[in-house]
């Protein structure tokens, strides 16, 4: 989504906080705080991040008052993710991110399911900014993450889906959804392609 990079630069120096401090404050990255302005793009995560930094309402952040949330649509078929890899390709350089998961059980649930989340998105903002080097060692993070996940019994589903926003030019923006589900969850339906009654 589009933000008003003017606007936030102006708050910031207000405040008269470095672009350091206020991803301290927001709680995002220093490359999410270069990148938003820079080029007014942030997930709707770093836009209420941001908004709350600055105690104002998150709409008063938007570039064009005419763009949409970000919401979940029921219908969308996500697909298991069983390698890293795969879920880079999923999350690296998306726009914006759509989580989801099934309720947590213990607090042990909540903390893994939590920190999944945030390194999901994390990755996925600064993922234009690896190298090749750091990409690999990314995915194969991504990969334990997924093992970890599949220990408590929860398996990563994910959809990549472009989509066109009023008032953002440029045509349809990248959108990963991410849904961490139990393994027993009823929703899934497991197809069998490919393999031998």
């Amino acid at each position: 989504m589009k933000l008003n990079a003017e606007l936030i630069k102006s708050l910031r120096g207000k405040k008269a906080w470095s672009q350091d401090q206020l991803a301290d404050i927001a709680g995002v990255s220093l490359r999410t705080i270069q990148r938003i302005e820079k080029t007014g793009i942030a997930s709707l995560e770093s836009k209420k991040a941001i908004a709350s930094a600055f105690e104002m309402n998150s709409t008063d952040l938007d570039a064009n008052d005419n763009e949409p949330d970000f919401r979940d649509e029921d219908e969308k078929v996500y697909f298991r993710v069983e390698e890293g890899s795969k879920l880079a390709e999923l999350v690296g350089g998306a726009y914006a991110y759509r989580f989801n998961h099934d309720n947590p059980e213990s607090e042990e649930e909540a903390d893994l399911l939590a920190s999944s989340a945030q390194s999901l998105q994390d990755w996925g903002e600064i993922w234009s900014d690896l190298d090749a080097g750091q990409k690999i060692k990314v995915t194969f993070e991504l990969s334990q993450l997924i093992k970890e996940l599949e220990t408590l019994g929860f398996w990563v589903f994910a959809l990549r889906t472009f989509e066109e926003y009023p008032g953002i030019k440029g045509g349809k923006w990248p959108v990963a959804s991410i849904f961490l589900m139990r393994s027993d969850n009823p929703k899934i339906i497991k197809l069998n392609i490919g393999e031998k009654d």
